[in-house]
Parts: structure tokens; sequence; C-alpha cells
């Protein structure tokens, strides 16, 4: 060491805190800026800092020509901040950072006395700007922060400067990682004396000293030994690579290149001079082994950083060593000695200037003195940090970390608990199965952690889950036989998977495993298939993957997983359409079975064409797509327009007597650009369309075929589309048609009817068939101008008063009227009518709502639930038009109590049943019951329509308490509807919705008295029935939400106290007690105090007191647990209220140690590692290869094994500080 360093044995270095101020100086005074500013009027002018001199080197002279040097020779380039290194009075190096300001006159057209100068635009010479040096002293710190321009700079001025005083310029760079950490305080420095022996390691610990407020940390940084002080309050959560806004963002990127800048500017000259990389080995070490979150996150981040550049640099080394190698071996070969012999000893010289092991040792070393014990580190922060920058070491140096000793750190990580961390070993993996060189060095890694990553693809994250489905890809294209048929089988069901990247992901799989056509073919074959047999055998490939998948039936999901990886399969219009017109017998004809789901594939596309978003319930992700360009969505649409208008007519005829396969064809005109049958010349194809609609019309007397034929004749007239002219008519000629042919029918029954005979069952069969074409019609067109509502109505009134008549004709009587009412009402919105029209209007409402009224009691299920659904929806739309008096106000009507009661009658009846079976309720259906299935949807439907009601306020609160009292009985069946239900009631009102639940507890509560009364047994409020209410109070607390949930929760307790003492106090058989019936009701409301801010827990405890009546026993007794339960759960908080005088809580980790204790005491704090550069190597090169274990232990151990941790780095997980935690690498993921 230099004997100037010698003297600056324990002299003070300042450091700026993280925001760019100087807080602390030397013994010397306060290390301020020095500002250099030049006067207009005179040469040079120098200002020096206030009590000191500057020195005299430090001025800046300024003449015409430019910006010169400090001593005013030579000419520097314009353009750039000058900086020049000099040493404070402290000793340490600084930058002299020049900056120009403009000082002058105003550019103008004037001179000084206002007169016109000779030029416009310019001034005179004398009255022009005039540039101002300003020179700013700056630490390393503060260059850093200044700009990426200025890091260049930095680290070459620093490398100049390590060069004329190495001490010196160590310890500024430690001062610069200092400050980097966000430490407000001083370092000091004294020397290591190696005769010190074993009395170092009890040095390196962490303190606080009580009686300055300072903690102390002391490490090792050969050859010194550094002390960094700080304040008590440091603020942990804010340093500057973790500051918010860009400025902070931009210095962490300016951080991390200053990292790597140092190594590549020292590489070829001091990186390997055996004192710089060990003392910053050795300070790393100690910052990272703090228990200070700031310290081992940033110095973490710069060992880290710094590895990288060290193995960038290495492999750049060990490339071009190859390189010279070969070109040697090339020279030898040629054997011309003479002219030759320059380039042979150039190359020879080039090898022996490259040090790669050299470099190799040092990465090794700070491999394990940094990573080894942070990889493992309680923040998840540091733990990201260190996986995604050893992806980055495997990706850049491959000739050392592609190694099972580096990769088994990954396949830790991939048990760990925080999915940012899972997500960077993935994508590490993913980049490394990307290249086939790297990823045929995999195989005993995938062998080892195969069932996890595996097991990853039903990760919580689906980001993790679409990223693992990938990289699993990319294994099967490297590996034959890496899968099993079973394991893919279990990767091909995400295809249904709900999250859109992850199903495109399988979707990619499926093409390259399924679809993919054979190596043989096209590449050996001699005549290989052209592009449209080769897709025709991948449609049936997928045809018999959906079919012999046990997996979801959702053809619509199936399709879009595919629409990105496959898109020449799924979006093949000509393809699927030959299959489907193949004749029977032909060559490529289908099954039955594989052309119902080939219609299926082909709507499903034609669908996603036309709307160019994913199926309902399908999540986009957070890097979803933009979305497709209009011009070119319209363009493949029309394309797809003039395809499907010339062969929809042969498909509904080759398939219109197959109703499951008809009917998704229909679905094609909605989604159809019909302006081509104008713009191309294909009126003649709307022609044959239909005709063939027409036919299917009469043809079938399904509903499904009906109403889908009514939708594609809507798609057809709509109105301005160039189809309208010729649809419309049509539309009209077959409703002409159908309501003669039911006009005659109806009066011969009419008049049957009257006379008590009965029709026989053919006139009967085509009343039914002619009433449900007429039915699927009216839902989608406005049939007034026939009149059918009186025929109708007609049919109602006989009904009521002859009782009897079949079900169907009621059943397609009610429909038809209900949509002649709501297509007035339609026609009256859009043009108010008369008041006597509207009366009219208003007295058909109410007569339907009476007739549905009747219907409820019907014995015929399928009726009354018609009625049910019919009035439902009808009492929703009457109940929103307005006031009574004005307008549609008059439609205006709110069911009574009498119809609310028979509507909650109806469903405690017909939705909520009581299930046979041992499982009950929560009974769950396979895909066999199929009836069963069906059932269970229209119940779920009815419940649905009769929540609206609840939710638009149309019934009153006791509709929903009477609802709500199943929410967990059928939890399975109808949680989600009862659950959306309270969440729209709570959104809509807050405090109707809490009086909601509380009735519905008082309601249940009163039950549970009527049936079990007084007398009730303890362990029952555990286990017993009431417990049961006590698990509904604890679910509803949970639905009131975490935000704005006080004035609901204090409305519930002062209801919910007054119900409890609102009856007066009965005797008891035994011991003449007074008791509250309702006391008990005490229990439900303690599931709402969690609900109560804890900060006003002690009113609502004080309104409790004073709600109790006279003459209850007072807390504690035995029959009186309610009360004591009810106290307590308000009692439970950890809300402390804070005082003026009382102090802030510890922003420190260690702060609640350190105040347990009057005297200052060791903070539980790593020990920092004696060993010197001397060890270097050895430790380095012992690190390459895992230590034989000692006795007690097997002789081979498997380096993937968890356990191996233990054996290999037992040095150092032994010396880590006691508050950074190991994590677990066997858990599962979160």
């Amino acid at each position: 060491m230099s004997e100037r360093s010698g003297q600056e044995e324990g002299n003070l270095m300042p450091v700026c805190d993280g925001g760019g101020q100087d807080t602390v100086s030397d013994t010397g005074g306060l290390w301020q800026r020095r500002l250099v500013s030049e006067h207009p009027a005179e040469g040079v002018t120098t200002v020096r800092d206030p009590g000191r001199d500057l020195c005299p080197a430090a001025a800046v002279q300024e003449g015409p020509s430019g910006i010169r040097d400090v001593s005013g020779i030579g000419f520097r380039r314009r353009g750039r901040a000058t900086r020049r290194r000099y040493r404070n009075e402290a000793g340490q190096f600084i930058s002299m950072v020049t900056f120009f300001e403009a000082q002058g006159a105003t550019s103008g057209a004037q001179d000084a006395r206002g007169q016109g100068t000779c030029r416009r635009g310019r001034p005179p010479r004398k009255y022009r700007k005039r540039k101002v040096a300003i020179t700013a002293e700056v630490t390393l710190f503060e260059m850093v922060a200044l700009g990426k321009n200025s890091v260049q700079t930095a680290v070459e001025e620093w490398v100049q400067s390590y060069k004329e005083d190495r001490e010196l310029a160590l310890l500024d760079l430690i001062s610069f990682f200092v400050q980097c950490c966000g430490c407000e305080g001083m370092v000091t420095a004294e020397l290591y004396q190696t005769n010190q022996g074993n009395s170092v390691v009890h040095k390196m610990t962490e303190k606080f000293d009580q009686e300055t407020g300072l903690y102390y940390k002391k490490f090792l940084a050969y050859p010194w030994i550094l002390t960094i002080m700080w304040p008590e309050k440091l603020q942990n959560d804010f340093y500057p690579i973790v500051g918010p806004g860009p400025f902070w963002k931009r210095f962490r990127v300016n951080f991390c290149e200053f990292t790597e800048l140092l190594v590549q500017q020292t590489h070829s000259s001091v990186l390997c001079d055996g004192h710089l990389m060990d003392t910053v080995i050795c300070m790393l070490s100690g910052l990272t082994n703090s228990a200070v979150h700031s310290l081992r996150h940033t110095s973490s981040l710069a060992a880290m950083k710094l590895l990288t550049a060290l193995a960038s640099v290495n492999q750049g080394i060990c490339t071009n060593r190859r390189r010279s190698q070969r070109l040697c071996e090339v020279e030898n070969i040629a054997k011309l000695k003479g002219k030759h012999k320059y380039c042979m000893e150039v190359l020879d010289q080039r090898r022996q200037q490259s040090k790669p092991v050299a470099i190799d040792n040092i990465i090794c070393a700070l491999f394990k003195r940094t990573f080894v014990p942070r990889y493992r580190d309680i923040s998840s922060d540091i733990r990201v940090i260190c996986v995604a920058e050893l992806g980055c070491w495997i990706k850049l140096y491959p000739d050392l970390f592609l190694d099972n000793n580096y990769l088994k750190y990954i396949g830790w990580m991939l048990y760990d608990k925080d999915a940012s961390v899972r997500m960077k070993c993935i994508l590490a993996l993913k980049a490394l199965y990307e290249k086939r060189e790297s990823a045929m060095k995999l195989g005993l890694f995938f062998h080892k952690f195969k069932k996890r990553i595996l097991s990853m693809t039903q990760d919580r994250q689906p980001e993790i889950t679409s990223e693992c489905m990938q990289l699993l890809r990319l294994i099967s294209e490297h590996y034959v036989g890496v899968f099993s048929s079973m394991e893919y089988v279990f990767l091909f069901q995400f295809v249904y998977a709900a999250y859109r990247p992850m199903a495109t992901a399988a979707g990619e799989l499926i093409c390259k495993r399924l679809l993919a056509p054979p190596p043989q073919e096209g590449v050996f074959g001699q005549n290989p298939p052209d592009e449209f047999d080769r897709n025709i055998q991948n449609m049936k490939t997928l045809i018999d993957f959906y079919l012999q998948g046990e997996f979801h039936r959702h053809v619509p999901y199936l399709v879009d997983g595919l629409w990105d990886a496959a898109p020449a399969l799924v979006r093949n219009w000509e393809c699927m359409t030959a299959l489907l017109l193949e004749p029977r017998g032909g060559r490529q004809a289908l099954t039955s079975q594989q052309e119902r789901v080939l219609i299926e594939i082909l709507v499903a596309a034609v669908r996603q064409a036309a709307e160019g978003h994913p199926p309902a319930g399908r999540e986009l992700g957070k890097r979803a797509s933009r979305e497709v360009d209009g011009t070119r969505r319209w363009r493949e649409r029309a394309s797809m327009s003039r395809h499907f208008v010339k062969v929809l007519p042969q498909l509904l005829s080759k398939f219109a007597a197959d109703k499951e396969k008809v009917t998704p064809l229909l679905q094609i005109p909605q989604y159809c650009n019909l302006d081509v049958y104008d713009k191309d010349g294909l009126g003649s194809y709307l022609d044959s369309a239909l005709l063939e609609l027409d036919c299917l019309v009469q043809r079938h007397s399904d509903v499904a075929v009906l109403e889908a034929c009514a939708r594609a004749y809507g798609a057809y007239c709509c109105e301005g589309g160039s189809a309208h002219c010729q649809a419309a008519p049509a539309c009209s000629r077959l409703v002409d048609m159908l309501v003669d042919a039911l006009t005659p029918l109806l009066d011969v029954f009419l008049q049957h009817e009257k006379q008590g005979q009965f029709l026989g069952h053919h006139e009967m069969g085509r009343i039914c068939s002619t009433l449900r074409r007429l039915v699927a019609f009216y839902s989608t067109h406005d049939l007034s101008s026939w009149n059918l509502y009186e025929k109708m109505d007609s049919l109602l009134t006989l009904r009521r008063h002859q009782g009897s008549m079949p079900t169907e004709v009621i059943h397609c009587a009610l429909q038809c009227t209900y949509y002649a009412l709501l297509w007035q009402i339609v026609a009256a919105t859009d043009r108010l009518p008369p008041q006597d029209a509207l009366l009219d209007l208003r007295r058909r409402l109410m007569k339907f709502c009476v007739a549905c009224r009747v219907y409820l009691s019907h014995q015929s299920k399928v009726l009354s639930e018609k009625a049910f659904i019919l009035l439902c929806d009808l009492l929703l739309i009457l109940s929103h038009q307005g006031p009574e008096d004005t307008g549609l106000g008059l439609l205006f009507f709110v069911p009574d109590h009498i119809l609310q009661g028979k509507l909650l009658s109806f469903v405690r009846e017909h939705v909520f049943l009581e299930e046979s079976g041992s499982e009950g309720p929560s009974r769950i259906y396979k895909e066999d019951d199929a009836d069963e299935l069906h059932e269970l949807f229209h119940r779920r439907n009815m419940l649905a329509v009769f929540c609206k009601l609840v939710v638009y306020n149309v019934l009153d609160l006791s509709a929903a308490a009477e609802i709500y009292q199943f929410y967990l009985k059928h939890y399975h069946h109808f949680g989600d509807i009862i659950k959306e239900t309270m969440t729209r009631t709570r959104q809509n009102d807050r405090l109707r919705n809490a009086l909601s639940l509380l009735l519905c507890l008082q309601q249940l509560f009163q039950k549970h008295m009527d049936t079990y009364g007084l007398n009730y047994d303890p362990i029952e409020l555990i286990c017993g029935p009431f417990y049961s209410i006590r698990l509904l109070a604890r679910r509803f607390a949970l639905t009131l939400g975490f935000d704005r949930a006080r004035e609901a929760a204090h409305l519930i307790q002062r209801r919910g106290l007054a119900y409890a003492f609102s009856e007066a106090p009965v005797a008891e058989a035994e011991g003449g007690r007074q008791r509250y019936p309702n006391l008990c009701f005490l229990l439900l409301l303690a599931e709402f105090s969690c609900k109560i801010p804890p900060a006003e827990r002690g009113t609502a405890l004080a309104h409790f007191q004073d709600s109790i009546p006279e003459g209850v026993p007072s807390f504690g007794e035995g029959d009186m647990n309610p009360l004591l339960v009810y106290r307590k759960s308000l009692m439970k908080t950890d809300y402390v209220p804070q005082t003026e005088e009382e102090e802030e809580p510890a922003a420190n980790p260690f702060d609640a140690i350190c105040k347990e204790s009057k005297r200052p005491q060791e903070l539980p704090a790593a020990t920092c590692s004696t060993w010197t550069p001397d060890t270097l190597a050895s430790s380095s090169a012992g690190d390459r290869e895992p230590r034989t274990p000692s006795r007690g232990r097997k002789s081979k151990r498997d380096i993937f094994d968890v356990d191996f941790l233990s054996s290999e780095d037992s040095d150092n997980s032994s010396n880590e500080d006691v508050d950074v935690e190991g994590i677990s690498v066997q858990g599962g993921s979160d």
C-alpha cells in the first residue's frame, strides 16, 4: 500500500444520500459543490468554496474560439461537457463537469441603444449570447445519475484514477456502492492486519448504539475493514434502485450498465491484477450478508450484473482463443514459415494475452460468495434477480454454466412460493431449449424435474401455465419419446383452458404432434400430397381427436385454441365444405358423427372470423395482441361470405332431414356479409337459400330448427341490406300461409270446445305445429299486423272457463301472447300512442299477468315453469316504465305481496328440491346423466330469472332473505347465482343488502328456536344445527366486501342488538332464572364484528353495553355465553391508537430487537468469512466440483437432490444472516 493511503487510514469518506445531496463530511469540513462561472465583462473569474481555496487548475478560461481546457491551451470538442479528474482535499477523486449556459442580450433586430442593426435574424457579435462555463464537482454516484452518456466517462475516469492510486480509487468505488444502497451515513476504513488472527471475526457484526442512535456494520473488504454507519430511522422502503419515478428507473439502468462497463474496460488491464476483484468480491459478499434489505438487495444486483459481465467477457475471450487456435492450425498446415511468420507471432501473442482461467476463478468465487447465499433469500426480489441472471449466464457462457452443478438451482427454484421466481425459471429454461445445441445437454436435468414441469401447467398463475406449455412444446421437438401417450393426453386437454395464451400454446403442441405431416411425406416420397389433401387429412385427425378425447364438449374453445396455431386449417372454408359435400360412399366421406362435429367446427370458425373475438368465458391475458386490422378482417369476412353464399343452399339441402346438423348451419347467414349478393351478381343463390329456408320451415316442427330459421330470415330481411327486397316478401308469404292454415283450425277447435267435443289427434297436431312455427317467427319478427293476440287470448280465456285444453296448445298460446304484448310495448316506446291505447295495453298486460298467475299451479311442470319465466320477465319490464302519471308510466306495475308470495312458493317447490341419495344437494352430475343435467339447467334458469327481480328492486327484502337461506345448503348447484345476487345488490345499495342479510339470519334463527326451543346444549352451538347458521353468517360477513363495509356492519350490529333483546325474558323451568329468547342471536352477530374498523370497535362495544337491559347477569356466567362471545369479538383487535408522544413504528427490521434492551447489543447479522485473496483460487476451483460428503453419508450424491445443498454449500449456508430465511424447495406453487 502506498504511503499516502497509509496516512488516509481512519479518515472518513463523504457519502451522498440517494437524492444526490451531500450530508456527511470528513473531519476537515463540509463537502460542498464548487462552481466556476464567467462574467460576461471579464475574461476569467474563479468562484471559490467559502472558507477554502480551490486549486487554480479548476479555473476555466473562455476565448472567442470556444471553450479551452483548464490551462487555456488547445481546443476541446464542442457540444460535450468536459470532465477532468481531481482530488478534493479529503484525497478522494472527483470529476469536474463543465455545463454551458447562454448569457447576453436577447437576439433581435435592435442594438443596445434601441437602433436597428444592419442584418435581421442574427444580432452583432458583441450582442450575441455568450456561453458561460459552469463547472461542478461531482462524485461517482452523481456521474452515474447524470445519464447514460456519463456512465462511460465515469468508468474511464475511474480506471485512470485506479492506475494512479488504486487504494483511493477502490475506496471511491466502495463509497459508490454504499451510496447506491441508500445509506445516509458514513464509511470508515481501517487496515486489516494479518496478525489479528481470529479476532477479526468478532468484528464482522452489525450492532446498534442506543446512545448515538446509529447502526454499525463492520465487514472485511481486503485490505480494509470497512465500517458503515447510518441513522436509526433508515427508510428501508426507499433506496435508489427501487425509487419511484422515471429518474430512479433510469438510475437503476445506469447502475447496471456501470457494473458491466467496469468489467469490459478492465478485463484486459487491471481486472486480474489480484487486487481489484478481490476487494470488490469481499465488499459485495459483506454487503450481501447484511440483514438490512436495502444493502442486501443493491449488492446482490451489483454482484449478479458483475457476474453477467464477466461471463460475457470470458465467453468472448474463449471464442477468440478458439478462433486463433483454428488459424494457427491452418498456418501450421500451410507450412509457410517465412511469409507468415509475423502472423504466427500475432496469433501466439493473442493466445498468451487471454486469461480465461483467471476470470473463471473470479466467476466461481463471486458465484459462491454472492449467488449461493442469496438465491434462497427471504425477499422474492432478490431471488428473482438471482434466477434471471443465472439464466443469462447459462445462455452467455455455456462452456462453464451449462452444467448440472448450476442447472440444479433453476430446478430447485421451480418449487418457489413466489410466482415471479417460478416465471423467471421457466423463461430461463425456455431460452435454453430454443437452441438445439443447449437443449441436447439438458437431458438429465429434464429427467429429474420432468414431473415438476408437467405439474406447473396447472399453476395458479395463468401466465406461468402458458409459458410452461410453450416450454414443453420445445422439449417435445428436441427429444423423441420424452412424453408418454397419457402425458400427451394430459397436455392436449389444455386447449380448452379458459386462459387464451395457454389454449394457444396447447394448440401449437397439438399441431406439432397430431396435425403435422409425417417426415416421409414431401421429403422421400415420389408423389408428395398437395396442400388440399393434407388439410383434409389434418381435419379428419382433428375430428377424431375431438371425438376420442374425454374432455370438454366445447367446439368453440377448440377452434379458438387453434385459431392462431393452425390458421390454414380452421380458416380453410373450401376444405371443410368439400368434406361436408362429399357424397356418401366417396373416398373422403365422413361418418354421421364426424359430419356433426365438422359442422360445429365450421360454424364456430365462421363466428370467430366475423366477430373477431374469442368465445365468452375465455380470458385474453395481459399481453393480448392488438385487434386485427379492420380492413383485413373486412376482406376476410367478404371472402368467407362469397364462399358460403354459394355453398350454403347445397349444405341446407343435403342435411335438411337431420335437425342436429341443419340447426347450426342456419346460423351462418347471421355472420356473413349479405351485400355480396348485389355486388358480385349472386342473386340466384339468394333465391335458392330462401327456397331452402321455406322448405325447412314446412318440414320441421322442432322448436330449435324453427327458431334458427326465423333468425336466418331475420338476417336476410335486415332493412338496408341487399337481400331485404327479396327476403321480406318471402317471409310475409310464409307467415300468411301459416296464419291462413291456423285460422280455420282454431275456429273448429273453439266450436268443438264450446260443445264439449274433442278434435282428433291429427287436427290437434296440426294446430300445435302451426302454433310452434308462429311462435318461433313472433320471437324475431313483428307479426302484429296479423292480429294474433285476439286468437291467443280467446284460447287462454276458454281454458280458464272450460278447464280442458291440451297442454301444448296453452304453452304456445302463452308464448305467442307474451311476444304480442312485447311488440306492442316496443311500438309504444318508439312512438307514444294515445292514452286510450295505453290504457288498453295496460288492461291486456294485467290480464296476461293474471293468466300466468293461474298457470303457476298447473299440474303440468313444463307449463307452470314457462308461466313463471314469462311472468318474471314481464314484471321486470313493467317495473321500469317511469312515473305512473306520464307517458309509458301508465304501464308501470309492481307485484303485490300475494303475487310475491306465489313466486316465492314456486321457487321453493320447483328450484330448491331435496335431492335423493346420500349426497343430497351437493350431488355431482356426470355426462351420462343428461336428463338430470337438463333439469338442473332449467332450475338454474328459473332461479336466475327470479334473482333479477331481487337485484332490480322489484321484490321486497323478504324475497331476497328467502333466497339467501339456501346459499350453503345448495351451494354446489346455485351458489354462484346467489352470490352474484348478493354482489349486485350490494353494488346498488349497501344498506339494503345488509338489511336483507340480517332478515335472512333472523328468519333462520326463529325457525331454529321454534324447532328446538329455549333449552339448548352448549355443544350444539359448535357442531349442531345452529352451527350451520353461524357458518352462513360468516359467509354473509365475507360478502360485505373490504371497502366501505363499516356502515353495513354498524347497521347489522344496531338492528341485531335490538332484535336480541326485543322479546321479554322468559323464566326457566329449572332455577327460575330469566332468559331472553333471542339472546343466542348474538353468536351470529359476532361473525360481523370483523367488518367493524378497529378504531370504531370501542364505540361499538360501548353501544353493546348500553343495549343490555337491567337485570341481565354479568359477563362470565355459564348461561350468558352469547354475551361473552360477542363482547370478545369486539375486543379482538391489534389496533393501538398512536398519540403524539408515542414514537412511530420502527422502519428498520432490527428496531424491535434493539429496543427491548437498554444497552447496545449485537444484531443477528451474518459473520463475514475471513478469507484472503490467497485463498481465492483454491476456493473457486473447489466450487466447480461437489465436495465429497463425510461420515454418515453416501459417497455418491445426486447433484439435483434438494439435500445436496447442505453438503455442497454448508460453509455458506451456515454463515447467513438470521433474518434471511431459506425458502422451501419442496412446496407447491401458490
